[in-house]
């Protein structure tokens, strides 16, 4: 099974996205990728998180709590241009820093694919300046399908397996997605991440493996 359609659709923009916050889980730290388009559908900006890596991307931070991948994608953008008309895309919805790195660079418009439970910051963040009314932001979310059960996999088996024992992050997350978690743990599960991460396999590769060798994800799939 592939992720999208390689044709300029707004799928492709989240096998993009994915692709990225596969990249990151496979690197040791937090499964996100995040992807800004402009008002033609062109790539602007892209990153992933690198807050548990050492080497920075170009222009970016990391092996910092704050070297996010929305964070170091919007780093890329000049100051002689406006973004009113772009969008960015991340697969977990953004934290308070990446809603005000959004509001800081001027960017219209923010879709994410997975809730955040403990960090999202799209409900409950309020700015109240005229920087904040003049800059309005769209935000939607989640996405749903593949985007939001695979991210949610990917974020529970990193704090499953490779960040464990910080349960005053998962909690809320337990609390809201039980079955996800519950899948996250299963060993057939664990087994092919874990194998998927070792071999490099492709994001692709991974929702093909997850699909064949366990029935549970397809009670999340769609």
């Amino acid at each position: 099974m592939t992720i999208g359609r390689n044709d300029g659709s707004v799928e492709t923009v989240w096998r993009r996205v994915l692709c990225l916050a596969w990249e990151a889980y496979c690197a040791g730290t937090l499964p996100i990728g995040a992807v800004l388009l402009n008002a033609s559908g062109a790539v602007v900006a892209q990153a992933r998180t690198h807050r548990h890596v050492d080497v920075a991307p170009t222009g970016g931070l990391a092996n910092t709590r704050i070297a996010h991948a929305e964070l170091n994608a919007l780093a890329q953008l000049p100051t002689n241009a406006h973004y009113q008309d772009h969008v960015l895309y991340s697969n977990v919805e953004p934290c308070c820093m990446c809603l005000g790195a959004v509001l800081q660079t001027g960017i219209g418009g923010v879709r994410f694919g997975w809730r955040d439970r403990y960090a999202g910051a799209t409900t409950c963040m309020t700015v109240d300046n005229p920087q904040a009314a003049r800059r309005c932001i769209d935000v939607a979310g989640p996405v749903g399908g593949v985007v939001e059960t695979l991210t949610g996999l990917l974020m529970a088996c990193h704090y499953i397996y490779l960040r464990p024992g910080l349960d005053h992050v998962t909690a809320p997350w337990r609390a809201a997605e039980p079955d996800t978690f519950e899948i996250a743990a299963d060993p057939v599960v664990a087994s092919v991440v874990g194998r998927a991460r070792a071999s490099n396999a492709t994001v692709d590769d991974l929702v093909d493996q997850l699909r064949r060798r366990t029935a549970a994800v397809d009670r999340l799939w769609l």
